[in-house]
């Protein structure tokens, strides 16, 4: 089967779901299905960064449109040679995903003209988790009533990565629950067969301390990382480790843990082995996000044999068991965030149980194999 595959960054770019779709496409590619994948030239939206990456990812190809955008609260990725792209494609199925992007658009504009199934990923985040100001959140709005409804209605299916996702995109923008298949993020599970050591991320970070609690992940404003460092405040015999992009406000958060006698450790985006190797240095894993579709984080930090602290948002809990995985508190609520960290800081043989169940769990659950299994179904089911 041809599979046009289009979103708005694909790796090297890194975020979760560019990782997801990256799966996907791979995933498809190797059972025999011929992927293209048509995204835009940015390496991060904010700030608004291009660059030249390559035309191929482990054998997939790639098309790279040149991206735009009006900027301020207008701000919208504008990738005018998609368009052309996809209304000349010879494909069986057109998959695109993040909702509210041009890709989307251009995906409807090919429904109408030419019938070629089509299914949207939406990767979906409520409007009050957005950022920017009023005027932004209004523009949001008036999108979500027209353009987003109409996307969803032409669809022939939408694949949520959650039941929290498929329900809050119901209530939001309105989507036919018929078309709805709610198929989890997953992890390439023989990256993670043998949990990682933290040997080479010390190597390549002697100056760290001995005690570390991760955040992995772009930094952004969503990700709840002031209330991170605030937290640290209980666990002062660890420090914090930020890896990934940072969107904007790494600045604030070095200042913030400067002022608050924090130390914090922000070490941006890694290659994928030191990456996993973080999470083998790591005692446990942060995610005290506002909000998350389903955070594919947690599954590596699960593979890892890590447990996580998380805010009880979005698709967290179906991706974390709470009390087996996992601990769960309250979105902004530092003060529980600090005290769930300090407990599992101080009681190794909790920290380890979880670890271990959490392992399983993915294993069992969350593999990209079983996951690519069922999309391919999904095509197979449209086509």
């Amino acid at each position: 089967m041809r599979v046009l595959q289009g979103c708005v960054r694909y790796p090297p770019a890194p975020g979760g779901a560019e990782t997801h779709v990256a799966a996907l496409a791979e995933g498809l590619q190797q059972r025999n299905h011929d992927v293209a994948v048509h995204t835009t030239d940015l390496w991060s939206e904010t700030p608004f960064t291009r660059r030249a990456m390559p035309s191929q990812v482990n054998g997939v190809p790639v098309t790279r449109h040149r991206a735009r955008s009006p900027g301020g609260e207008a701000h919208y990725v504008l990738a005018p040679g998609m368009v052309s792209a996809f209304l000349a494609a010879e494909t069986d199925i057109v998959h695109t995903h993040s909702y509210g992007y041009f890709q989307n658009s251009t995906a409807l504009l090919r429904r109408r003209l030419r019938e070629t199934p089509w299914v949207i990923t939406p990767h979906f985040h409520p409007t009050w988790s957005m950022w920017g100001g009023a005027r932004r959140l209004g523009l949001r709005r008036v999108y979500d009533a027209t353009v987003g409804r109409e996307t969803l209605a032409a669809a022939d299916a939408v694949v949520c990565v959650s039941r929290h996702e498929s329900e809050l995109l119901m209530a939001e923008v309105g989507c036919d629950p018929a078309k709805i298949r709610v198929i989890p993020n997953g992890i390439h599970w023989e990256t993670w067969t043998d949990p990682p050591t933290g040997a080479r991320f010390r190597k390549a970070f002697p100056q760290l301390g001995e005690r570390l609690v991760l955040y992995a992940g772009r930094l952004a404003t969503n990700k709840g990382l002031p209330d991170f460092v605030t937290a640290a405040a209980s666990f002062p015999e660890a420090e914090l480790l930020l890896v990934g992009q940072d969107m904007g406000p790494g600045e604030a958060l070095d200042a913030q843990a400067a002022a608050a006698g924090i130390t914090l450790h922000r070490l941006g985006h890694l290659d994928d082995d030191l990456y996993r190797s973080a999470f083998g240095a790591a005692e446990l894993l942060a995610l005290p996000s506002d909000y998350e579709a389903f955070g594919i984080v947690l599954l590596e930090a699960a593979a890892a044999r890590l447990p996580v602290v998380a805010t009880r948002v979005g698709g967290v809990p179906e991706a974390v068991a709470e009390g087996e995985t996992g601990l769960l508190v309250d979105y902004g609520d530092p003060e529980a965030l600090g005290a769930a960290i300090a407990s599992l800081l101080s009681d190794a043989a909790a920290a380890a149980a979880l670890g271990a169940a959490g392992r399983e769990r993915v294993a069992r659950d969350f593999t990209w194999e079983s996951i690519v299994g069922r999309i391919e179904a999904l095509y197979a089911e449209l086509h």
